[in-house]
């Protein structure tokens, strides 16, 4: 019996989130479970008001040219955790990254979510998104610290 049917990995492709990846896949392989690795961008769109927003606005034509650099990227971080048979999944999104997350997690029926810390300045902190992830989802969240590799 599986413990977790659906693990997701939320990644921004760094060297945190790389480990994070590759003890979630460990985890996918022994109780064979899927594996599911997420990118998020933050859209904001011109209509929305806020500072960032002309910053943000893409045409089409660079849509699809960020999403065949994302997939790419996707699909290099998925050799790089050797988990072939792992999905991938990016959102363009209005809403934050922990929002998205959060969302897709229900919407997929997500057991796990793992997550790699961030915000590791003078306190060494978790980042704001694991922290929401973190407080906010509505299943199982494994925060995976950057020297648990040693361990």
């Amino acid at each position: 019996m599986s413990i977790y049917k659906r693990i997701l990995v939320a990644t921004d492709f760094s060297i945190i989130n790389l480990l994070a990846a590759k003890r979630a896949a460990l985890l996918a392989r022994l109780d064979n479970s899927e594996l599911i690795l997420l990118h998020v961008i933050e859209h904001f769109p011109a209509d929305s008001g806020g500072p960032l927003a002309s910053v943000f606005q893409y045409n089409t034509e660079q849509n699809d040219a960020l999403a065949r650099e994302v997939l790419g990227k996707l699909d290099e971080f998925k050799r790089s955790i050797g988990h072939e048979e792992t999905k991938t999944e990016f959102r363009i999104s209005s809403r934050s990254a922990r929002s998205e997350i959060l969302r897709f997690a229900k919407e997929h029926e997500v057991d796990l979510i793992v997550v790699a810390p961030h915000g590791q300045g003078v306190i060494g902190s978790l980042g704001s998104t694991a922290t929401g992830v973190l407080n906010n989802a509505d299943c199982d969240v494994l925060a995976v610290r950057e020297d648990s590799e040693d361990r």
